[in-house]
């Protein structure tokens, strides 16, 4: 249905595995510019070194032999070569592996891009039916500049022209810093749950986060997540977006409320 829905905008489709070269060469062949938002989010089914990792690698290669003017790399703030963060170094990685391939190119580094499914809705989710409390990890008050999916991609088409990012790394937020706790008040209030919350010590939540990741096909939290969602994640400045590209993007807190209420069936 996702390759119909493109095809009716004008978009030629091209089915392949993101992570056979042979099939990325090809998909890349007569075009301008390259768009990698290719990653996982958790450690399997598939790897974060096959896909974040490995992945950049095939993609830079494909770019930089087609002759591609750039290569538009979408990352995580955050990235870094930290152990404790597997997520995250895998990100930062995957920024060094893509640079090797010589391609040119700009990474697009956002905080939680919001939209009115996946990504942390399903976090959410599955923290809302775990349980008879809702588990907030640590003290919930870190920081993040989360920013809605719309004007994320926006952000990444309008730097195809912008030449001038070239070889950069770009930190992007939207308009509002808030808290972790505040960003799942949100989605309480929109589906109307009555659970109380619970916030709990990061250290006593690991070992069982470890358990459900070993036994659980899809746990509700691993343990990366837990710690990953103790860092600050809000860009170089709240004027992120109108510093690089001219515009205010729209505020995720008057947004939320409408638009995470529960789908009617």
């Amino acid at each position: 249905m996702k390759a119909a829905a493109f095809k009716v905008r004008g978009a030629q489709v091209l089915v392949g595995d993101a992570l056979n070269p042979a099939a990325v060469a090809q998909a890349a062949q007569g075009v301008e510019h390259i768009v990698s938002l290719v990653a996982v989010r958790r450690n399997r089914p598939q790897s974060y070194l096959a896909v974040n990792v490995d992945g950049a690698r095939i993609v830079g290669e494909a770019a930089k032999a087609a002759g591609v003017k750039s290569v538009i790399f979408v990352s995580a703030i955050g990235a870094r070569l930290d152990a404790h963060y597997k997520y995250l170094t895998s990100r930062w990685m995957g920024e060094q592996e893509l640079a090797k391939t010589g391609v040119a190119g700009t990474i697009l580094r956002f905080s939680f891009v919001l939209a009115e499914e996946g990504g942390v809705v399903t976090d959410f989710e599955r923290a809302a039916n775990f349980g008879p409390f809702l588990i907030i990890p640590g003290n919930g008050q870190t920081q993040l500049q989360p920013i809605l999916r719309e004007d994320a991609a926006r952000c990444v088409v309008e730097t195809m022209d912008h030449p001038e990012l070239l070889g950069k790394i770009i930190e992007l937020g939207g308009p509002e810093v808030v808290t972790y706790e505040q960003m799942f008040d949100w989605f309480i209030q929109a589906r109307g749950i009555k659970k109380r919350k619970l916030k709990l010590p990061v250290a006593l939540l690991l070992p069982g986060a470890t358990v459900m990741e070993t036994l659980l096909k899809d746990p509700v939290v691993t343990p990366d997540e837990i710690n990953t969602i103790q860092l600050p994640n809000v860009a170089d400045g709240i004027d992120s977006v109108s510093s690089h590209y001219g515009w205010r993007p729209t505020a995720p807190s008057s947004w939320a409320p409408v638009h995470w209420k529960k789908p009617t069936r």
